[in-house]
């Protein structure tokens, strides 16, 4: 059990790091929102014009094929491209933003770093074109070029996001709501900068 009588209502335009310990349940809880997961009692009910993305915190599998990055992202980019675009320019700008160029471009994507791999997640993300984000521990594997890049975009990102982290930092520069799980039925949910959290929690 994670929550005992959590009633929720997120507006749009928030920015809600859900933060706590490791095992409290904070997966558990975006994979609630996405679906994945079915609760056991209460319900989940996005608005209608809510769509919702996912970046998993594990994501392994979804690299597990044998295509080439160009053929990965050219999936998600064939199902959003609007009529009399060019398929090929959005994949090779779209990649381009992802900061892969030249040769890189053919090689498989069971062989690319788990930083990579969060790249093109984000660049399927990018194309999808959600208004809702839910991220699981987006800055792991991440130099510092990548969050600085990770941040500018959100900032640029006008729809809801929902994120888990341990990155002080990127929770600071972007959270307008923490959502902090302490266990069952002890949930903190602040509307709120985290510093001005911390210093409602006595914490420097």
């Amino acid at each position: 059990k994670i929550f005992n009588n959590l009633t929720l209502t997120v507006n749009a335009g928030e920015r809600i790091a859900v933060i706590g310990e490791n095992g409290v349940g904070k997966t558990t809880f975006l994979k609630l929102l996405m679906g994945e997961v079915t609760p056991q009692f209460g319900t989940i009910k996005w608005a209608e014009k809510a769509y919702p993305g996912y970046y998993a915190q594990d994501h392994s599998a979804t690299f597990a094929g044998e295509q080439s990055l160009t053929e990965w992202i050219a999936g998600y980019a064939r199902a959003t491209i609007e009529d009399g675009g060019d398929l090929e320019t959005l994949i090779r700008g779209t990649l381009g933003r992802l900061l892969f160029s030249g040769e890189e471009v053919k090689k498989s994507v069971k062989v690319i770093s788990g930083g990579e791999q969060g790249r093109m997640l984000f660049g399927k993300l990018m194309l999808q074109r959600k208004n809702v984000l839910l991220l699981d521990e987006p800055t792991n594997h991440m130099d510092m070029e990548s969050i600085e890049s990770l941040n500018s975009g959100i900032a640029d990102f006008s729809g809801t996001l929902i994120f888990v982290s341990h990155d002080r930092a990127f929770v600071s520069s972007v959270a307008t709501r923490i959502l902090e799980i302490r266990g069952p039925g002890d949930i903190v949910d602040y509307r709120g900068t985290y510093e001005e959290y911390l210093s409602s929690q006595g914490i420097e």
